[in-house]
């Protein structure tokens, strides 16, 4: 409540009339559309200096319809359950179905909403489909209504439609509850977990309600390059946090960055990729990122690839899917089964097969690309850097100055 309308309450005469707002959110705001398109405006009474010609009021930028609606019920008390208000007003179902200015801006775009992913239109509209809405009554002065007027207005109250508790033809009854006040709710909403991020992983893309992990399925990187062209990168991870890189980068010859087989009697820096353990053949197929500085002092001193050794990194390679290719499984490590790229989305294989196109058959491919749900899965994406421009390679080095939208919460964890 600002101070310009309390001094006014606060006045031994009040000038002008108390005005009241109702504001109800059906369903979501669709992909692309401007936030509040989904919310309907209504008033209960008519403006009569303020604002247009007719039945309608202008106030903090938005239309009010005049609709017969009425709230009874409002309680506040430090004591006892919540209070239940019942909110009666005209039969919108019959409304928006008929000629009216809601069918009118339903049909036209001006007001869009969907319910579960479906389009809420005039045809399809039920009154079933208020249950679960946002109800925001708000109280101002009729001199701050009309265009152009500043928005002075007491504290909004906010409410949730429960259940519709009485229909006819006429009108329509429904009980509201308070948004802290709803069955099954949890609170607070999210669990509070000190290691394990919460959110579903690359949900936040379609629904950031849900979800705040917006990292996209491919092409999460774009480098400016010269001649003002852009060049899309994708990088991809294991659930192990096990970088995936495209099997062409790591093969002759020699790159920037690929150096070949391991070799104990050389040094590696920092960014260089290695393949196998020289002259252990169980490893001979592994793939290997250097994540700190080796200097060679000798060979007995070198250390050799390992997962148990923070010099080294295991990198997972894919290939383009083929119908044409046998993909294998290994029977000791899933890890080491065939990955491939099919429509922007990395696979694993989970049995042999050929001719299986990924995404149509679970038993034999499952997604590839994973998170961890560690704060390091977070880092080594959102924070994640190119080996060398134009490469969708990740470099071991980081960009720490990039937020990350890690829904656990690690201060809280215990330490020893």
């Amino acid at each position: 409540m600002s101070n310009v309308i309390a001094t006014d309450a606060q006045d031994l005469e009040i000038d002008s009339g108390i005005i009241e707002l109702y504001e109800i959110e059906i369903g979501e705001v669709p992909a692309g559309e401007s936030a509040g398109t989904n919310t309907l405006y209504f008033h209960p009474g008519k403006d009569l200096d303020n604002g247009t010609a007719d039945n309608d009021l202008i106030f903090d930028g938005n239309t009010y319809i005049a609709l017969p609606i009425f709230m009874e019920g409002i309680e506040k008390s430090a004591e006892g359950a919540m209070a239940r208000p019942k909110l009666t007003f005209a039969n919108v179902e019959s409304i928006i179905k008929n000629n009216s200015i809601f069918k009118t801006q339903m049909d036209d775009g001006t007001w869009n909403s969907e319910i579960d992913g479906i389009e809420v239109s005039t045809n399809n509209f039920v009154i079933e489909d208020l249950i679960g809405a946002r109800v925001t009554r708000r109280k101002t002065l009729e001199k701050y209504t009309g265009d152009g007027v500043s928005g002075y207005e007491f504290g909004k109250e906010l409410f949730v439609i429960d259940r519709i508790s009485n229909k006819s033809s006429i009108f329509i009854e429904v009980e509201l509850a308070s948004p802290m006040d709803l069955g099954g709710v949890r609170l607070p909403r999210r669990q509070v977990i000190g290691k394990y991020c919460p959110w579903v992983y690359q949900f936040g893309q379609t629904d950031s309600n849900k979800s705040a992990c917006t990292w996209k399925t491919h092409e999460q990187f774009e480098e400016s390059v010269s001649g003002g062209t852009n060049t899309s990168l994708s990088f991809y991870f294991t659930g192990q946090d096990e970088p995936l890189v495209l099997a062409s980068y790591l093969a002759d010859p020699e790159t920037a960055f690929w150096v070949g087989e391991y070799h104990p009697n050389r040094a590696y820096i920092v960014g260089e990729f290695v393949k196998g353990r020289n002259g252990v053949a169980t490893e001979e197929d592994l793939f290997w990122r250097c994540e700190k500085a080796l200097p060679l002092v000798n060979s007995n001193n070198q250390v050799p690839p390992s997962e148990t050794k923070i010099q080294w990194q295991i990198v997972r390679t894919y290939t383009v899917y083929s119908a044409s290719t046998a993909y294998t499984v290994d029977a000791s490590d899933p890890r080491k089964n065939s990955y491939v790229q099919h429509a922007n989305t990395i696979w694993r294989a989970v049995r042999a097969s050929t001719g299986i196109t990924p995404g149509t058959n679970e038993s034999a491919w499952t997604r590839g690309d994973a998170c961890g749900k560690l704060l390091k899965s977070c880092k080594i994406r959102y924070q994640g850097m190119p080996i060398l421009n134009g490469v969708s390679v990740p470099s071991p080095v980081y960009d720490s100055n990039i937020p990350l939208p890690f829904g656990a919460f690690p201060g809280t964890r215990k330490f020893r």
